[in-house]
């Protein structure tokens, strides 16, 4: 069986998030909440955001070609994009990720990082739909 994260504690490691799509900052209110009890962001450039970041995750989990992963993780993400954006799976996307298949270590940790970045970014995510789903 293959143990993706064997040799190192995942749990201990730091976690790298997708940053280049700017996703806190346009999903961040731009009102000073002390003046005003209503909160506005940008919603449509948040949610473009979102969907950039969902795009780079999901590319970047296809490129360890871990059927587990592809599975839990991607079909996940898939679900999201066709559910809330309309993106089909079959979707290409303008963010490519290019990385050797081969398992090392340390893409075994890198991915590990990933993944704890990827679940700080679906906390913002949920946050975010919990959000306008309320107005």
């Amino acid at each position: 069986q293959d143990h993706l994260f064997s040799g190192f504690n995942c749990t201990q490691q730091n976690a790298e998030v997708h940053i280049r799509s700017k996703t806190m900052s346009a999903c961040t209110p731009q009102s000073d909440c002390t003046h005003s009890p209503v909160l506005n962001i940008n919603e449509n450039k948040c949610l473009q955001r979102i969907l950039e970041d969902l795009q780079y995750y999901r590319d970047t989990f296809t490129v360890y070609a871990n059927t587990a992963l592809i599975n839990t993780v991607g079909r996940s993400i898939d679900d999201i994009l066709q559910n809330c954006f309309s993106v089909s799976a079959m979707d290409n996307s303008a963010l490519k990720v290019s990385m050797d298949h081969q398992k090392s270590f340390q893409e075994r940790l890198q991915l590990c990082k990933i993944l704890k970045g990827f679940h700080l970014r679906a906390i913002t995510i949920n946050r975010v739909f919990s959000y306008i789903l309320a107005k």
